[in-house]
């Protein structure tokens, strides 16, 4: 089985497929509320200059921007690219998360920085809304491409090329899909891009031609600690990473951000995990965290952008279990395409939660997204 497939070639890298968010540089409007470009943490980021790593950088609108500025402007820039993959407009979250990478894989790490910077890059050359472009969110995709890269382009040299492409599309897609959207993109431009080069490779059905010889021995052996781990790498598996060490990295860097952002990312793996769990999920795919990723992206995703309250906390664990149960649809459907469904149940999740805005009493979209301790009405 694909599915299978793919185990192969994960334990050998020890990452694997992962998931993980947009919308574009212009503000749009629903309901008389300023929409912009959407990482998950998209529609309305925090104000930059409310943003508690700002304050040092900030500059007088009209003074022009010396050329040392300018360069710490770009590496603050894609530091929040990192972090807004999973809504922290912070680069201190965002170096912290670069960081975890490199501990579990520093070939992978060094492909998320080549994407970041690569497309937040393109956005400045653009001329792409520069506020959006401070705030990192047309660096995020970017960044998910290069990890993609990393655990599927194959041969070094295509990977590098695929990524400096890709990365190079990913704002360009995003800014084309702000007239076709009125919500947050989440990782759509990601998903669009790596998508489109991953089936012309079908690199799963690659790692099944090449696992044929193989004996498997001991590969369905799954440790008790593994599982009870999972939740963990689930959160790592948002960038294409199995490790339990960077999932703790990555809900060290929420934390910092948002401690209630952090319950909501963990809890949202456990569901994920537990659902795959009940659905009779092959263990190995559970302990992996492959069940726990995209669950935890849309339970982060009700936390950024919905009012904290008993309803988004409810909606947080329906959407997390939701997410599981297509994610187990997508896997087996993309798997015989011989591609990863990468953060697809994620996008199409999360939006069935934006649209319950206004359908549910009690249930409201923040005025300003940020973190459930800052949304208000």
């Amino acid at each position: 089985m694909a599915s299978r497939f793919m185990l192969s070639l994960l334990h050998k890298r020890s990452t694997s497929l992962s998931r993980s968010a947009f919308l574009s540089p212009h503000s749009f409007r629903l309901r008389s509320r300023p929409v912009f470009f959407s990482t998950p943490s998209d529609v309305t980021p925090p104000s930059h200059n409310d943003n508690d790593d700002n304050k040092a950088s900030s500059q007088t609108p009209s003074s022009k921007p010396t050329f040392l500025q300018s360069n710490q402007l770009q590496i603050e820039a894609t530091s929040r690219g990192f972090g807004q993959v999973i809504f922290l407009n912070s680069s201190h979250s965002g170096n912290v998360i670069l960081f975890s990478l490199a501990l579990a894989d520093p070939s992978l790490a060094a492909f998320c920085a080549l994407g970041a910077i690569t497309s937040t890059s393109t956005a400045r050359l653009l001329g792409l809304d520069e506020s959006a472009w401070k705030d990192g969110l047309w660096g995020y995709n970017g960044a998910l491409v290069g990890c993609a890269a990393s655990v599927f382009g194959g041969f070094v040299p295509y990977a590098l090329a695929g990524t400096v492409l890709g990365a190079v599309a990913t704002p360009v897609v995003s800014a084309s899909l702000k007239n076709a959207v009125s919500m947050p993109q989440w990782t759509w431009s990601f998903n669009i891009v790596t998508l489109s080069a991953l089936l012309q490779t079908r690199p799963l059905l690659l790692a099944n031609s090449a696992s044929v010889t193989e004996s498997g021995v001991g590969e369905n052996t799954i440790r008790f600690g593994d599982v009870i781990l999972s939740p963990l790498a689930g959160i790592s598996q948002i960038f294409v990473v199995q490790s339990h060490w960077t999932g703790l990295g990555m809900v060290a860097a929420i934390g910092m951000y948002s401690p209630k952002l952090a319950w909501h990312a963990l809890g949202g793996s456990v569901t994920g995990c537990m659902v795959g769990m009940m659905l009779g999920a092959d263990m190995s795919e559970v302990a992996m965290g492959l069940y726990g990723y995209n669950s935890a992206l849309t339970s982060m995703a009700v936390g950024t952008f919905f009012v904290d309250s008993r309803h988004a906390r409810v909606l947080s664990f329906a959407g997390a279990a939701a997410s599981a149960v297509l994610f187990g649809a997508m896997k087996t459907t993309f798997g015989a395409l011989g591609v990863p469904c990468l953060t697809l149940p994620f996008c199409t999740v999360a939006t069935a939660c934006y649209l319950l805005e206004g359908q549910i009493p009690g249930l409201n979209l923040a005025k300003e997204p940020h973190s459930p301790e800052k949304n208000t009405i």
